[in-house]
């Protein structure tokens, strides 16, 4: 064999590895582009699970109020009582055991409401009450209808605990601490990971009592109060 034939052999032997290689790699590349392809496109990143959240905005107190009385252990017939709407700052915090199940507690700043007569006492100030009301409530929200409606409905407990009494018409005046059962309705809107809206109503099953001294004779008050409680405002889940 001559060197000029054995360089050729060399040549067409090191073009036919070269050919193998290229051949190989290309199989291996469409085959991996074969395998991602069954696979399919990468399943999204599922959001973050975020069991806290803090509700803070505008609360109105819209009172559905009555009383009967009494005037030294008589009840005084076509006499009642009113009390003014209050609107105030209120929060929520609650947490999440699943994306479905919560309890919360809502509380806000103390507002004030005046006592106002009725019938033969009408336009009669009785007096002023500052008063806490408190709930601690429970609700199933509905996650089914996307991230920008949730509605949510509850019940649970409030707790109205009376801060100061002021006396009007009436001296000495004293109003009972009380609880009332609570039923829950709102609807969230989440905006981004952390931040949301929501709007709540709570109605609240509320009756207490009321003493003190009209013109120096004992009076009583049963009185029913029977609040809704309106919320709205701002969302922060962490």
């Amino acid at each position: 064999m001559t060197g000029r034939y054995r360089h050729q052999v060399h040549i067409e032997g090191e073009t036919m590895g070269k050919g193998y290689a290229l051949t190989a790699a290309l199989v291996l590349f469409l085959s991996g582009q074969v395998h991602a392809a069954d696979l399919g496109p990468a399943a999204p990143e599922a959001p973050v699970f975020r069991p806290w959240y803090i509700h803070v905005g505008a609360m109105g107190v819209i009172f559905d109020e009555g009383a009967s009385i009494t005037l030294g252990g008589t009840p005084v017939p076509g006499v009642s009582a009113t009390a003014d709407d209050n609107f105030t700052v209120g929060f929520e915090v609650g947490y999440r055991f699943t994306p479905n199940i919560a309890v919360s507690f809502t509380a806000g700043f103390p507002p004030s409401t005046t006592l106002t007569g009725t019938g033969p006492l009408a336009g009669i100030d009785l007096g002023r009450v500052t008063y806490g009301p408190a709930v601690l409530s429970a609700h199933y929200h509905f996650t089914n209808f996307g991230p920008l409606f949730q509605p949510y409905l509850g019940a649970g407990v409030n707790y109205t605990l009376v801060w100061n009494e002021k006396d009007r018409a009436v001296r000495d005046l004293k109003v009972d601490n009380a609880f009332g059962f609570v039923l829950q309705a709102g609807i969230e809107s989440d905006i981004s990971e952390h931040w949301g809206t929501f709007v709540d109503v709570k109605k609240i099953f509320l009756t207490t009592d009321a003493t003190g001294l009209v013109g120096g004779v004992p009076a009583t008050a049963d009185i029913d109060l029977n609040p809704w409680i309106l919320m709205g405002g701002v969302t922060y889940r962490f």
